[in-house]
C-alpha cells in the first residue's frame, strides 16, 4: 500500500525527465547560436565578407592543400586542426601586401604559445625573392605555391586575401585586402575563436 504514496513523485519525476530531453537540442543550438553571436560580435572589426565567389557563403570546410616552408617541410592545413588558422596570401611585389605584412609580424609574435598558426602563403615564382623580402627573418609561417594552384581553389584573384579558419577546419572569416592585424579589436576576434 506504501508504493501508492511514491506513484504521483514518480510520475512527476518521469514528466520532468521527458521535458528535460525535449528541451535539450534546443538548448544546445541556442547556447550555439548564441556562442556565434558573441564570436561574430567581437570580429566585426574583420569586416569580413559573407561569400566568396568560389567557396560560397562562409562558413565553410576550407580546402585543403600542403606547401613547403622555408626549410622546405611541407605543412598541410587539415594537419593543423585544433588550432586556429589565419591563411593569407600574398606576393612580393604586392605593394598592399607589403603594408600588411609588419602587422602581421606583430600579431604573430602577440600570438605566440596559443593554438594558433599563421600561414602567409606566397604566389612568387621562386624562394629567394622572399627570403629576399625578409633580409633579417620573419615570426611569419611563410610558403611558398609558385604554381599558384591553392588561391583558385579558395576563390583568391587579388592580393592580400586572407581566411580564418576555426579549429575544426571551417573558413569563418573571408577578408579582402589588408587589414592592421595588430589592432586590440582583431587580437581580441582571434582569441575569442582560440579560446
Amino acid at each position: 500500500m506504501k508504493w501508492f504514496i511514491y506513484l504521483p513523485f514518480a510520475a512527476v519525476a518521469i514528466l520532468l525527465g521527458s521535458l528535460f530531453v525535449i528541451a535539450l537540442p534546443d538548448a544546445v543550438e541556442r547556447a550555439k547560436v548564441g556562442y556565434d553571436r558573441a564570436h561574430a560580435s567581437a570580429c566585426e572589426a574583420l569586416q569580413a565578407a559573407p561569400t566568396n565567389p568560389v567557396l560560397g557563403r562562409i562558413p565553410v570546410d576550407a580546402p585543403d592543400f600542403e606547401l613547403p616552408n622555408f626549410t622546405g617541410q611541407l605543412v598541410k592545413l587539415s594537419a593543423l586542426r585544433g588550432s586556429v588558422v589565419l591563411v593569407n596570401f600574398w606576393a612580393t611585389w604586392c605593394q598592399t601586401c607589403a603594408v600588411e605584412i609588419p602587422s602581421m609580424e606583430q600579431l604573430a609574435v602577440k600570438m605566440q604559445g596559443k593554438p594558433f598558426r599563421m600561414l602567409a602563403v606566397s604566389i612568387d615564382e621562386d624562394w629567394p625573392v622572399v627570403r629576399e623580402f625578409f633580409p633579417k627573418g620573419t615570426p611569419l609561417e611563410v610558403l611558398l605555391d609558385k604554381h599558384k594552384t591553392t588561391p583558385p581553389r579558395y576563390g583568391t584573384e587579388k592580393f592580400p586575401e586572407s581566411f580564418i579558419v576555426d579549429k575544426e577546419g571551417k573558413i569563418r572569416y573571408y577578408v579582402i585586402s589588408d587589414r592592421d592585424w595588430n589592432q586590440p579589436d582583431i587580437a581580441s576576434c582571434l582569441d575569442s575563436l582560440v579560446d
